[in-house]
C-alpha cells in the first residue's frame, strides 16, 4: 500500500529531511505543531511485493503520464502533491469510469492495477484537450473564458463606481492580502482562480457557490461565504468583496486548506447579528489572518453555525465537474474530522477534489498561490449566460437533495 509518507528504499535521509523542510516552509508551520492525525506526514519505508508491485517513483511516473501529476518530482517520496495526484486519479476512475473505488489516497492493488491499465493503454483524461487549448491560448468562446471576461467586467464596473465597501478597501493603508481594485489580476497564464459567489441575503445555509478556474477547466462547489457564529464582541467577520491572495497552510493545525498569504484578508464586522449592512461597513475594515478556505463537512442541508466564523467553507457532498455534470460524493463524505480519523473509507470528498485540482493539476504553475475573488450575486447580471448556468446548477443540486 502506497500512502502519504511512503518512501522508496533508495531515498536518502538528507532527501527526506529536505522534503520535510520544504513542507514547513510552504505551510509556514513546524510539523511538530500539527495535530497528530492522518494528515500529518510521517515518512517511512515502502517495499513493493507481488500483489502491489509499484514503487512510489513508479506510481509518480504513471500519474504524470496519465496527466494527474504534471511537472511533479519523481523523487520516491509520497508527499502532499503526490497524495493529491493519487486521489485525483482515484476520483476520476470512480466518477468517470464508474469503478468501485474510494478516492482516499491509499494506493493499494486495485488503484495500482487501474494506473497500470492507464499507462499500458496510453489513456488520457477527457479534459486533456482543454488543457492543451489553455496552454496554446485558444480558449475563446468557452465557459472558462466567459468567467474571466466576467471578472474583468466586474473590475471595470467597480473601478468606475466602487461600492462603499470597496472604497474602504482602496483607502486601507496597512498591509493585507486583499487587493485594491486596481491590483485585481485575472490573467489566465500561470494562475489559478477561485470565485466565491455570495447570495444577496444571508441564510445561514451552505447555499453559496465556488467556481474553480484551473488550466482552462471550470469546476463548481457548494458551500458558504458567510459566518455562522462568532463569540467576538465586535461582531462576526464578513470577508470583503474583491480579490484576495491565498496559499496552502494548515487549518486549525489539522489539515491543509487555503490560508491568507501574508498578514490577513480584510473583513467587516457585523455588530449584533449575522447580516452585513451599510452601518457595519461604515465602521471600517480590519485585516484577519484566520479567514481560511476550508472544509465544511457534508454541508448542503445543514446550518453553517460553528463551521464558519467568517471562513469560506466548502462542503463535501458533491461538486459539478468541467462538463457541468453533478458528481455525488455522499457515499464516502465524512461529517466531521472525527469521522475522517476513525473511518478510512470516509474522506473530505468534494473538498478534496478542489484541493487536489489546485495541488496536483496546477502544481507546476509558478507562485503556488490561489487568487480568490468574492463576488456579490448581483455581479452575475453582467453575464446573463453564466447567471443562468449557475441557476441550472442550483436546480441540479436541489433535485438531488429532494
Amino acid at each position: 500500500m502506497i500512502e502519504l509518507g511512503c518512501c522508496d528504499a533508495g531515498v536518502a535521509t538528507a532527501e527526506r529531511d529536505a522534503y520535510l523542510k520544504k513542507v514547513e516552509q510552504t505551510t509556514r508551520l513546524p510539523l511538530s505543531e500539527v495535530a497528530d492525525s492522518s494528515d500529518r506526514i510521517k515518512l517511512h519505508g515502502h517495499a513493493p511485493d507481488a500483489q502491489q508491485p509499484m514503487t512510489v517513483a513508479d506510481m509518480q511516473r504513471g500519474l504524470a503520464a496519465a496527466g494527474f501529476y504534471p511537472g511533479g518530482n519523481m523523487d520516491g517520496i509520497c508527499g502532499y502533491r503526490t497524495l493529491a495526484a493519487m486521489r485525483l486519479f482515484q476520483e476520476y476512475v470512480r466518477s468517470r469510469e464508474k469503478q468501485p473505488i474510494v478516492p482516499d489516497g491509499r494506493f493499494g492493488p486495485i488503484s495500482q492495477k487501474h494506473l497500470k491499465r492507464w499507462v499500458d493503454e496510453h489513456l488520457a483524461t477527457e479534459w486533456a484537450p482543454t488543457i492543451a487549448r489553455w496552454q496554446a491560448g485558444t480558449l475563446q468562446g468557452t465557459q472558462y473564458a466567459a468567467w474571466l471576461a466576467l471578472l474583468e467586467a466586474v473590475k471595470t464596473r467597480y473601478t468606475a463606481n466602487p461600492t462603499p465597501m470597496l472604497q474602504k478597501v482602496n483607502a486601507f493603508n496597512s498591509a493585507s492580502d486583499t487587493r485594491k481594485i486596481a491590483g485585481w489580476n485575472f490573467a489566465s497564464a500561470g494562475n489559478v482562480h477561485l470565485i466565491g459567489i455570495r447570495r444577496s441575503e444571508a441564510s445561514g445555509k451552505f447555499d453559496d457557490v465556488f467556481v474553480l478556474l484551473v488550466k482552462g477547466l471550470v469546476f463548481k462547489f457548494q458551500g458558504t461565504t458567510e459566518p455562522g457564529a462568532s463569540e467576538n464582541p465586535l461582531g462576526a467577520p464578513f470577508l470583503v468583496h474583491g480579490q484576495h491572495d491565498y496559499h496552502f497552510g494548515w487549518h486549525q493545525r489539522r489539515y491543509l486548506a487555503l490560508r491568507p498569504q501574508g498578514t490577513g484578508v480584510l473583513v467587516v464586522r457585523s455588530k449584533g447579528d449575522l447580516r452585513l449592512d451599510d452601518v457595519d461597513v461604515e465602521r471600517g475594515l480590519e485585516a484577519n489572518a484566520t479567514i481560511n478556505i476550508h472544509w465544511g463537512g457534508k454541508g448542503l442541508k445543514f446550518d453553517v453555525k460553528n463551521w464558519s466564523e467568517g471562513c469560506q467553507v466548502v462542503n463535501g457532498s458533491l461538486y459539478l465537474d468541467e462538463k457541468n455534470t453533478l458528481v455525488d460524493c455522499t457515499a464516502f463524505a465524512a461529517a466531521n474530522n472525527g469521522e475522517v480519523a476513525a473511518n478510512p473509507l470516509k474522506t473530505r470528498a468534494a473538498y478534496n477534489v478542489l484541493a487536489d485540482l489546485v495541488t496536483a493539476l496546477a502544481g507546476d504553475l509558478p507562485g503556488g498561490s490561489v487568487k480568490y475573488t468574492l463576488l456579490a450575486e448581483k455581479d452575475l447580471d453582467l453575464a446573463p449566460a453564466l447567471r443562468q448556468g449557475l441557476a441550472d446548477s442550483r436546480k441540479k443540486v436541489s433535485e438531488r437533495l429532494a
